[in-house]
């Protein structure tokens, strides 16, 4: 369970883990960080450079940016998760995330019968 932000660092982990055993990588997610509310000048830092830049959220152009490289991001988690061969679900915290794993339980059953 992670929300797999960062590098894709554990896909080979991750397939050496699904090589063996049945796995499922539960990724949690919050659609607020899929976008930039449009608040004027907003200061970022990277955490691992330090670097810190200014940028104006009120441009829609900014927005759709940061929109297209977060889902762009979620994307890539998918594929990586694909590729090393195991199970995904995604739960997000605007929806009953209880509900979402019950389903998902459900439909395997369903596929294995």
């Amino acid at each position: 369970m992670s929300d797999f932000v960062g590098p894709l660092d554990w896909e080979g982990p991750l397939r050496a883990l699904a090589g063996r055993h049945q796995v499922l990588a539960a990724e949690v997610s919050d659609p607020r960080d899929a976008e930039l509310p449009a608040v004027g000048f907003l200061a970022l830092v990277d955490p691992e450079t330090g670097r810190r830049i200014e940028v104006q959220t009120a441009k829609p152009r900014v927005r759709e940016a940061f929109s297209a490289a977060a889902t762009g991001s979620r994307a890539d988690v998918a594929a990586a998760i694909r590729r090393a061969g195991a199970d995904h679900l995604v739960l997000s915290t605007d929806r009953d995330w209880v509900r979402d794993i019950v389903g998902y339980v459900a439909s395997k059953r369903r596929v294995r019968q």
